[in-house]
C-alpha cells in the first residue's frame, strides 16, 4: 500500500489524477464516489452513468461535485471532463469510448449489460475495476482473456466481497496454512441444515436479495 500511496502522491503533484467513470448510482457508487472525491487526491470521478438522472445528480452532489450537467453526445461528455465539470449520462457507451476516461468502475451488478460495456471499454484502451461480482463470477476468466488481448487491466476491488475473500486467503496462506474452502456465508451457516430447511432458507435469501436489489437499483 505504501508503494501505491507514493504513486498516487506523484500523480497528484503532477496534476495528473486517474480519471474515473463510475457505472451505476446506487449505494456502492455513492460511497465510492464520495471517498474518491474527498479522500484520494490523485483520483477524480469525472463522470457517472445512470439510467436515473436524479440518482446520478444525488450521488455527485452528495460527494461535493456540485452543479453536474447531463451529456447526451460524446463531445458534450468529453468537453465537460476537460473543463472539470461534473457530468453524468444515460448513454453508457459514451464513457466506455471517451478519451478523457482512464478507468471504469462497474457497480451495477448486471451481467449482460456489464459485459457489453467492459468489452467496449477494452477496445478503447480502458482499464476496468469490477464491483460487479455477478459479472466477475459468470464470465470473469473470459473477460480477462480479452483484457490481455487489448493490453489493459481487469481487476476486482478491495472492499467488495471477492477482494476481501482473496485478502483473507492470502493472510491464511501467510500463516503457513492451506485454505481448503472459501465461501460467502453471511451468517447463514446452519450445522443442522437438511434439504427441507435449505429450501426454506434459499427462498428467504432470494427474497432478501430481490428486496435489496430493487431498493438500490442503479
Amino acid at each position: 500500500m505504501i508503494i501505491v500511496d507514493k504513486a498516487l502522491k506523484a500523480r497528484a503533484e503532477q496534476g495528473n489524477p486517474v480519471k474515473i467513470a463510475v457505472l451505476g448510482s446506487g449505494f456502492m457508487a455513492q460511497g465510492l464516489t464520495n471517498q474518491i472525491a474527498n479522500s484520494v487526491p490523485a483520483m477524480s470521478v469525472v463522470a457517472i452513468y445512470s439510467r436515473k438522472p436524479q440518482k446520478a445528480i444525488h450521488v455527485l452532489n452528495y460527494s461535493g461535485l456540485i452543479n453536474p450537467i447531463e451529456a447526451t453526445t460524446q463531445n458534450q461528455l468529453d468537453d465537460a471532463i476537460r473543463d472539470r465539470q461534473p457530468v453524468f449520462t444515460q448513454d453508457v457507451m459514451l464513457v466506455a469510448r471517451s478519451e478523457q476516461v482512464d478507468l471504469i468502475v462497474d457497480t451495477t451488478g448486471s451481467v449482460e449489460f456489464g459485459a457489453h460495456v467492459v468489452l467496449e471499454a477494452f477496445k478503447h484502451g480502458k482499464d476496468v475495476v469490477l464491483m460487479n461480482a455477478e459479472l466477475d463470477a459468470t464470465i470473469g476468466p473470459i473477460l480477462q482473456t480479452y483484457a490481455d488481448k487489448h493490453g489493459v487491466i481487469l481487476s476486482a476491488c478491495d472492499g467488495d466481497e471477492p477482494g476481501l475473500q482473496m485478502n483473507l486467503y492470502r493472510w491464511v496462506k501467510g500463516l503457513g496454512l492451506t485454505p481448503r474452502v472459501m465461501g460467502n456465508i453471511k451468517g447463514l451457516q446452519d450445522p443442522y441444515r437438511n434439504p427441507s430447511t435449505q429450501n426454506v432458507a434459499g427462498r428467504e435469501v432470494r427474497r432478501r436479495r430481490d428486496e435489496n436489489w430493487n431498493a438500490l437499483r442503479y
